[in-house]
């Protein structure tokens, strides 16, 4: 009878270590799923304040390009009503007549610029003699 006694108690005493190990693991298993949700929350947090950033940058690029195009239909409508005008449109062509030859002069400077320079180059052959050093 002390068998069957000792039996059923080492029987109940590998059950209560089975179990406490059974129970250990679940704590490791809970502590690593913590972590992992932890590290989870910390990725979705980021991602929020990153995506509110660039929807703030957005906002921003689109308040100044939407300010840029009223500025050019202001401008626009400012240059259609100073053509109008007889005279301020005279104007407007004088003033694009200069600049235009100030364009063409500048461009045709640099193109007389290197015409002087291939005809300016001395060449001895063409004098004929030879050239005495002043002393």
């Amino acid at each position: 009878s002390n068998r069957g006694e000792s039996s059923q108690s080492k029987s109940d005493n590998n059950n209560n270590n089975n179990g406490y190990v059974f129970e250990q693991q679940n704590d490791v298993r809970m502590n690593e799923l913590g972590n992992k949700l932890s590290a989870l929350k910390n990725i979705t947090i980021d991602m929020h304040n990153d995506v509110n950033d660039q929807e703030r940058l957005l906002d921003e690029s689109n308040n100044a390009f939407g300010g840029l195009g009223q500025t050019l239909k202001q401008s626009y409508g400012r240059m259609n009503r100073m053509v109008s005008k007889r005279h301020q449109r005279q104007l407007c062509y004088y003033v694009a007549v200069a600049v235009a030859l100030f364009f063409i002069i500048y461009w045709g400077s640099g193109i007389l610029g290197r015409i002087s320079w291939s005809s300016s180059s001395p060449d001895n052959g063409e004098t004929g003699g030879s050239v005495e050093p002043d002393i």
